[in-house]
């Protein structure tokens, strides 16, 4: 018994695909590179974010050791500045009372301020250069005679502009620190939520890529599979990690060791049938120049002998014809010589044919066509399919019985239709019917053939480009439909 082979891809790409399975990752090396890439991922994302908080951390360490401390230090100075002022109006009215000695020593404590606080500001330009000119003016300040109030009150001037300069320099800094900080926070809790985000969506890419590689690969195998149980060959593409390569490199292999198997079987079956069929023929034709009494007339008994024998002959010619026509059909080797067959005389020369046969039992062949009806197929394949049909209705259907064969034009094309009154078929089992050697279980008084068959006549039709289908009638019995083109419908003139 031959095995069709369909082929998923092409040969060379496979072969290309296998030459390169080689170079082809293993699951644990794709984790480990995925592994990696994601670690990579999360470890820039957590950098970034801990630069941010460390800038976040910064911005606030500045606010509490540099921004608050020195506005305060500043109040301060600007309340020893207003009683350097006082005491310095009291010297001017008390010249000689030591009020210009108390002047002198605020300003001293104030340039002393200011000194440390340029200590603290060293990283803060802008501040810094704003302390530098207040400890100019206050030196300038301190050194002021008091005899000369007009003097005294410019450098005083310049001192309080100094000092709001001072000011202006500190709300900047606490601002901008601010600001940064702000930034920081915010950047950190959108590195936070992209880390988050990110993590979701390769908790939801991952499994779905991984799935997605080994689905595919799994899917083709699962075909292929299929296609060996149903006794055909496919080719799998060894595409996605090396593992898959080396399963599909293994299906191959024992695809090609079950292709091998088969050809020596049908080797095996096609010389044991055709060594068969030459004593069978003898034997039939040597039973029936008995029966024809050319060679002396018989007994009954002897008659009713040669009877069984012929038609175990002939049942066993029959078996073995199915036997070889099931491996020619499956080697593709089985010739068709299509044409526009007239169906009405097709169907009266299978009643003519088969009607001696129904009438052993007492069985009513009716066989019915629409006048004007053709079919575009073999004659002789098409006698043997109807034969096929009408031989199990006989074999099933009950002494006394009918055995109706219809033909109507449908579908630019004819459906027959072949119906008995027999047992019918369990509705679990009608699709196994087709299957070669496969026999529906029946009484033990029903007759039993090779389950070759309905195989055989499905094979016969399919390649003539019909289908065919069975179903248990409502009101019992078995119905066959077939469905042949027309002339027209498969492209002839």
């Amino acid at each position: 018994m031959a095995v069709e082979v369909l082929s998923m891809e092409e040969n060379p790409a496979n072969d290309h695909a296998h030459g390169s399975s080689s170079r082809a990752v293993s699951i644990p090396r794709r984790v480990l590179l995925v592994s990696g890439l994601i670690l990579l991922l999360v470890g820039g994302v957590v950098f970034y974010a801990v630069r941010a908080v460390h800038t976040l951390g910064e911005s606030t360490q500045t606010l509490l050791r540099v921004g608050l401390p020195l506005q305060e230090q500043l109040l301060r100075m600007e309340d020893t500045q207003r009683q350097a002022e006082f005491f310095l109006g009291i010297a001017s009215v008390l010249p000689h009372a030591g009020y210009e000695k108390a002047f002198q020593a605020m300003v001293n404590q104030e340039q002393a301020e200011v000194t440390s606080l340029q200590q603290r500001t060293a990283h803060h330009p802008e501040l810094g250069a704003a302390l530098t000119a207040l400890q100019q003016n206050l030196a300038v300040y301190a050194s002021a005679a008091a005899t000369d109030p007009l003097l005294q009150q410019q450098r005083k001037t310049a001192v309080q502009a100094s000092f709001q300069t001072v000011r202006t320099a500190v709300s900047g800094l606490l601002i901008r620190q601010g600001q940064q900080a702000a930034r920081a926070r915010d950047q950190a809790i959108d590195l936070l939520y992209g880390l988050i985000f990110a993590t979701a969506c390769l908790g939801i890419f991952i499994p779905w890529r991984v799935a997605a590689a080994l689905t595919r690969p799994l899917k083709a195998f699962r075909r292929a599979l299929e296609e060996i149980g149903a006794g055909r060959l496919t080719t799998v593409a060894a595409e996605g990690p090396a593992e898959l390569r080396e399963l599909a490199r293994g299906i191959e292999n024992m695809q090609a060791r079950l292709q091998e198997e088969e050809r020596l079987r049908h080797e095996f079956l096609s010389q044991v049938s055709h060594e068969l069929k030459t004593p069978l023929a003898s034997a039939r034709s040597g039973s029936e120049l008995l029966l024809s009494e050319r060679l002396g007339p018989l007994q009954p008994r002897q008659r009713e002998v040669l009877e069984i024998i012929a038609r175990q002959v002939q049942e066993l010619y029959a078996a073995i014809q199915e036997m070889l026509d099931m491996h020619a059909l499956q080697a593709r080797t089985l010739d068709f010589a299509p044409q526009e067959v007239p169906v009405p005389a097709t169907l009266a020369e299978l009643c003519q044919r088969l009607l001696p046969l129904t009438q052993k039992k007492g069985q009513d062949l009716q066989c019915h066509s629409a006048e004007g009806l053709s079919v575009f197929a073999d004659p002789q394949r098409l006698r043997q399919i109807l034969s096929n049909l009408v031989s199990n209705a006989h074999k099933y259907s009950p002494a006394g019985g009918k055995i109706r064969v219809n033909a109507e034009a449908r579908d630019q094309g004819v459906e027959f239709r072949v119906e008995d009154d027999g047992p019918g078929i369990p509705p679990a089992l009608l699709e196994r019917v087709f299957d070669r050697f496969f026999q529906v279980p029946v009484g033990s008084g029903l007759p039993r053939g090779t389950g070759l068959g309905l195989a055989i006549t499905r094979e016969l039709v399919t390649a003539q480009g019909g289908w065919i289908k069975l179903g248990n009638r409502p009101e019992g019995g078995l119905c066959a439909e077939i469905w042949l083109p027309s002339p027209t419908a498969a492209g002839t003139p």
